[in-house]
């Protein structure tokens, strides 16, 4: 079975871990203390979980389970965690559904929610310092394309933000920009919101969430005076795998139905409902989803449906790929497409000759070739695109036959984006 697990969720179990003392005592599965776990399990679902009918049907399977003896030879907890787990999806698929034993949660009650935790707090602020805030590129591509790729939403701090807006402002001139989500596996709906911020100019209406059991619902608005000033206005391109799940797949559905994202990659994993631990006692825990989230666009979510691309791409894409799949018409795609294939001499004889800054253009043994006083009369065998149209060298591709006003001659198309007309001379 696969299990996602929100990373925020297992990083503040590990960190409470860290605070007390870690259990002596083996936990032994007997069938009182099996009971007991289901008949806690089953309660914390009726109580929490989104939808009231599937913990209905969870806890109605759970106990169908017990009755026909499934877990009577298990002594394990881990294993019979593992069961468990197995037949909560069983019954409800639900990929923020979990149920986990960790010795070092036995005996361990719920932690205050009254108040903040400054020790907790601390280590996680560390942990994610360590591994910046998952940010591991901010690039600019070939053509000009920005490029971010990050891991996780992690809690929206003073830190945080900071890295966020740098990884940002680096990419704010390019004129188009890539986001890498295939191997985000969530974390903060409010670091979706923060993120998603710097896309919009006004306030703009995302993805809400619901919480039926507290009748609340929290709109998910941007917020673009949060940003330091920094809007990006690029086209955005989203990149998601089958991996990429929750509060990325918040961020990527988001983006696409506001109209201001293009999805490329695979269909995601499919799961909107936002997650809480609730402690049962024994060093059982179960994840249990509390809400679900809710697209005024489409009246629904992604949940069990995943967020569908717009563009098809393998999650092992290359960026080459990635980028030439994206901008098929770009330079930097027209570069990957150059060949290596023999000319006719009659097929390019109009395009033959001198033009401006001398350059000479001749055939040779099946072969256009270009001889470049500019750059010391060094020759260069020009590489096939499309009819008319050619690689230069590392830096220019060429277009034969084009019109400036009455001049004949071809366009220089630069790998900086630049375009200039060179007149044949003779």
């Amino acid at each position: 079975m696969k299990k996602i697990i929100l990373f925020l969720l297992t990083l503040s179990f590990a960190c409470m871990a860290q605070e007390r003392p870690q259990a002596t005592t083996a936990v032994v599965m007997t069938p009182e203390l099996t009971q007991v776990v289901i008949d806690t399990l089953s309660k914390a679902l009726l109580t929490n979980y989104v939808f009231t009918d599937k913990a209905r049907l969870m806890s109605k399977y759970l106990y169908g389970q017990s009755a026909k003896g499934a877990y009577r030879a298990i002594k394990d907890p881990q294993q019979f965690a593992e069961q468990i787990s197995t037949d909560l999806q069983t019954a409800c698929p639900d990929l923020h559904m979990g149920f986990h034993f960790d010795p070092r949660l036995a005996q361990m009650g719920p932690p205050p929610m009254h108040a903040p935790n400054p020790h907790q707090d601390s280590l996680r602020n560390v942990f994610m310092e360590a591994h910046n805030f998952m940010f591991t590129a901010s690039e600019i591509l070939p053509g000009n394309v920005g490029y971010v790729k990050f891991n996780g939403f992690v809690d929206v701090t003073p830190s945080a933000k900071e890295t966020v807006t740098a990884a940002f402002r680096f990419v704010r001139h390019t004129k188009a920009l890539i986001i890498d989500l295939r191997e985000n596996h969530g974390g903060s709906p409010e670091m979706v919101k923060q993120v998603a911020s710097y896309f919009f100019a006004e306030k703009t209406r995302v993805n809400d969430i619901i919480v039926p059991n507290k009748r609340d619902t929290a709109k998910g608005w941007t917020d673009p005076t949060a940003t330091d000033g920094l809007i990006l206005r690029m086209p955005v391109y989203v990149l998601t795998s089958s991996s990429t799940v929750s509060a990325a797949e918040d961020f990527a559905y988001g983006m696409q139905m506001a109209k201001r994202a293009t999805i490329a990659g695979e269909k995601t994993a499919g799961g909107a409902h936002p997650v809480g631990p609730v402690f049962l006692g024994h060093g059982f825990v179960a994840g249990i989803p509390f809400a679900r989230s809710y697209n005024i666009h489409t009246g629904t979510d992604w949940e069990g449906t995943g967020v569908i691309p717009d563009i098809a791409l393998k999650a092992d894409a290359s960026l080459d790929e990635v980028n030439s799949t994206l901008f098929p018409n770009s330079w930097f795609a027209n570069q990957h497409k150059a060949v290596d294939q023999p000319v006719e001499h009659s097929a390019v004889q109009a395009y033959l000759g001198t033009y401006e800054g001398g350059l000479k253009f001749y055939t040779k043994e099946h072969a256009l070739y270009c001889e470049n006083p500019e750059r010391g009369n060094q020759v260069f065998k020009l590489r096939y695109i499309s009819p008319g149209f050619f690689q230069l060298d590392e830096n220019v591709q060429v277009k034969f036959g084009q019109q400036q006003g009455s001049a004949s001659g071809m366009q220089f198309y630069w790998s900086d984006g630049n375009i200039s007309f060179k007149q044949k001379t003779q």
